[in-house]
């Protein structure tokens, strides 16, 4: 009966191990030389415990219970913390495929007689804004109408109103059109119909050691992008660039053979972004991460705040609140010189800030990247393991990436083989003016780019991606 105990004890001690082995194995980030340091112990301490445990000697058994215990222990903890990790990445990171979401809205002006697309004739004519996502998608699942292309979201939107016409476009633009301009009036239009379409993108499934990304901000409306980054990574020299680029940079966009800021490209596929970048820089974008601001405060938050280093003493203009753009009410937050733990209402104020900062968005970005590299370091802190779950929880509101989940281990991997990577960090700068920007609707602030810059930006990214 004693022996049985013992050898039933000893099984569960067994598959303990076994399922802390398979999630080790399943995550695939650790180097060799952790992996069989890591197995080596488990196997010692198991062994020893099951010759301890089985000898006669009452102080043997003891020892040999001690020896299971610690095993059973860290490999229980291990499993609950691999088995997250391992859930998350796979439902983080994908693998062949990634489904883009698009809601579009056919626009009427708001006394027209018809109350449904029942109501709209097949022959009349039905513009649609050529340059949004799945459009032909979107025309498929509208139906049979007369369909006229347009490049002109504005001159569409003019059109409902003076000829009585209908216009297909995504709820993004159309949303866009009326938040950043001050040229259309959204009681003059009503959502006769609305629908989603669904688009299955097959995903770069490569794993490079050298690749660039592009990281993006948006604002509190989803739309504007107001934080852009390509961060070039070479995982065998572990150097990474961080380039910084300011929203109101006005480049080329390829996709609609025209000029436009990165800020109101937002209202756009991201690939219409990513594109405009890679032309400017003459470089291949392998990937994107879209950062969503309001999730800034719980990340920041579940970590417990975040060091932040000022050199210069500022008051924020906009106020410790999130959601909204009324700094009417709501304190101001005081950021005095040197570093400092700072909340994440108070992160997002610092994030946010450009009137107050010389140079305005070009401070901005330099504080943006610092803040990026601080929630990273505060991420691979041991603190983290404390509410190891919150943290990863928050995490899957922060950003949506089409990264796959390969990528992404073998940069772990090579973070936890080395540490210490080498961050350049570097900024593009231009000449602020005035010129047609918001999808070709007004005049507004722009940066015409100063090429000397952005030729040395691209030049760093190519050196430090083809360095071996």
């Amino acid at each position: 009966m004693k022996r049985l105990v013992r050898n039933i004890f000893s099984l569960i001690v067994f598959v303990v191990m076994a399922f802390t082995m398979f999630e080790i194995f399943k995550l695939g980030v650790l180097p060799s030389k952790y992996l069989y340091l890591i197995i080596g112990i488990d196997a010692l301490l198991f062994i020893i415990g099951l010759v301890l445990y089985n000898l006669k000697h009452v102080a043997f058994i003891v020892l040999g219970v001690l020896f299971y215990l610690v095993s059973v222990v860290g490999n229980a903890f291990g499993y609950y913390y691999l088995s997250k990790t391992n859930h998350y990445i796979e439902k983080s990171f994908v693998k062949e495929t990634y489904t883009i979401e698009t809601k579009y809205y056919v626009i009427a002006k708001s006394d027209s007689e018809a109350l449904s697309m029942d109501d709209v004739d097949s022959e009349t004519a039905i513009e649609y804004y050529k340059y949004s996502r799945s459009i032909d998608k979107a025309l498929e699942r509208l139906g049979d109408y007369n369909y006229v292309p347009t490049d002109n979201a504005y001159n569409s939107m003019i059109k409902v109103l003076n000829e009585n016409t209908y216009f297909l476009i995504s709820s993004a633009n159309y949303e866009y059109l009326f938040d950043s301009t001050n040229l259309l009036d959204i009681n003059n239009y009503k959502i006769l119909h609305e629908f989603t379409v669904y688009e299955k993108l097959a995903v770069n499934d490569k794993t490079p050691d050298v690749y660039n990304i592009y990281i993006n901000g948006l604002d509190f409306t989803g739309i504007m992008r107001d934080y852009n980054l390509i961060a070039s990574v070479n995982t065998k020299t572990r150097k990474v660039v961080l380039t910084s680029i300011p929203r109101d940079y006005y480049i080329d966009v390829p996709a609609y053979n025209m000029k436009d800021t990165l800020m109101c490209l937002g209202s756009l596929d991201v690939e219409v972004s990513k594109e405009a970048l890679e032309n400017l820089f003459g470089i291949k974008i392998d990937y994107t991460i879209n950062l969503n601001t309001s999730s800034l405060v719980d990340i920041v938050d579940t970590l417990g705040g975040i060091d932040f280093c000022s050199d210069i003493e500022f008051t924020t203009t906009h106020a410790l609140v999130e959601g909204t753009y009324d700094d009417s009410t709501g304190e101001k937050l005081h950021v005095t010189k040197g570093c400092h733990s700072y909340n994440g209402i108070q992160i997002l104020a610092i994030a946010r800030e450009r009137m107050a900062l010389p140079g305005r968005d070009r401070y901005r970005q330099k504080n943006c990247r610092q803040i990026l590299i601080n929630i990273a370091k505060k991420l691979a802190s041991v603190t983290t393991l404390t509410n190891y779950t919150d943290v990863l929880t928050a995490l899957d509101g922060l950003y949506t990436t089409d990264m796959n989940d390969r990528t992404i281990k073998n940069l772990i991997k090579t973070i936890i083989e080395n540490p210490n990577f080498n961050i350049v960090e570097q900024s593009v700068d231009g000449v602020d003016s005035i010129g047609v920007g918001h999808l070709g609707t007004q005049e507004s602030w722009i940066m015409t780019p100063s090429m000397d810059t952005v030729n040395s930006a691209s030049t760093k990214i190519q050196e430090v991606l083809n360095e071996k």
